[in-house]
């Protein structure tokens, strides 16, 4: 907050200078956009499972030109006057690497229309939500009969199992997924029972899930195609001292192979040796096509 304070107190400053000429132009004093954060709500009747969410940045927009990302709190300089619409899209590291972000296409663009005026501040709020037509092909919050995963390579004693209480659980009240394994465990993969069609041609997929683990997680999709299996690693779930959430771009990886292709969803674990009893948590696994 306090490097927005500051940056506030640039823009009162600014007033001082809005009446320099730059080669005889008169100067445009910008006005600014602040925005403090963002809510993201899901269906209340739990058809798109639960709300959690990593949106790091917005992406603005003035009548449909882009202003540029911002991290959350940001407060924004624009070089217009008057009434504009403006358009908040929901940036995320999309491979879940910092360095890949972009716009989540699966979530609603905000619009709010401002009247801006030079050295004036107003504040916008967007609440997103996932697009009208977004498919939940595959929903897993461990909150249903039943799981929509198997356990692939196992020992005996491995089980998967789900828990709602203590500082574990994901959301307070709503059972999360716990995955245990026995002494003798080094190698585990569990892998979503049914297989899911995704279209690919240009219609976007992620590939969303919560995770709390003090070991590596091994994600990926196991594609079958007419020669035979084909696992596409997607990411690596690095041991996490609370819960993380990332979002997989799947649209790149659908796009080499034939449209229609059905795909499974796996979670491996290889256990190094010598390693007590680890932590696996895991909750909201979903896969959605626009």
């Amino acid at each position: 907050m306090k490097k927005i304070s500051k940056l506030i107190a640039i823009v009162l400053l600014a007033g001082l200078f809005s009446q320099c000429k730059v080669f005889d132009n008169e100067v445009l004093v910008p006005s600014y956009l602040y925005i403090p954060g963002y809510k993201f709500v899901t269906n209340a009747d739990g058809s798109q499972g639960d709300s959690t969410s990593k949106i790091t940045e917005a992406w603005v927009y003035t009548q449909g030109n882009l202003e540029g990302s911002f991290g959350f709190p940001a407060l924004i300089p624009i070089q217009r006057n008057g009434t504009y619409e403006i358009g908040l899209d929901a940036g995320v590291q999309s491979s879940g690497q910092f360095s890949e972000r972009k716009p989540n296409l699966l979530i609603t663009r905000e619009y709010f229309t401002r009247n801006l005026k030079p050295n004036t501040i107003d504040t916008v709020f967007p609440v997103f939500k996932y697009i009208t037509g977004a498919k939940f092909l595959m929903i897993e919050d461990f909150d249903q009969i039943g799981f929509r995963f198997s356990k692939y390579y196992s020992n005996p004693g491995d089980t998967i199992i789900t828990f709602n209480t203590g500082d574990s659980a994901r959301t307070k009240g709503r059972n999360s997924g716990m995955i245990k394994l026995s002494d003798s465990t080094t190698l585990f993969r569990m892998i979503s029972t049914d297989a899911y069609r995704l279209t690919g041609l240009n219609v976007p997929a992620m590939l969303e899930f919560d995770y709390n683990t003090d070991i590596t997680l091994y994600i990926g999709l196991v594609a079958n195609t007419v020669g035979g299996n084909q696992v596409i690693p997607l990411y690596y779930a690095y041991p996490n001292k609370a819960w993380n959430k990332v979002y997989l771009d799947l649209s790149l990886d659908i796009a080499k192979l034939p449209s229609g292709t059905e795909y499974k969803i796996f979670i491996d674990i290889l256990r190094p040796a010598g390693t007590a009893t680890p932590r696996i948590f895991i909750d909201n696994i979903k896969l959605i096509e626009g």
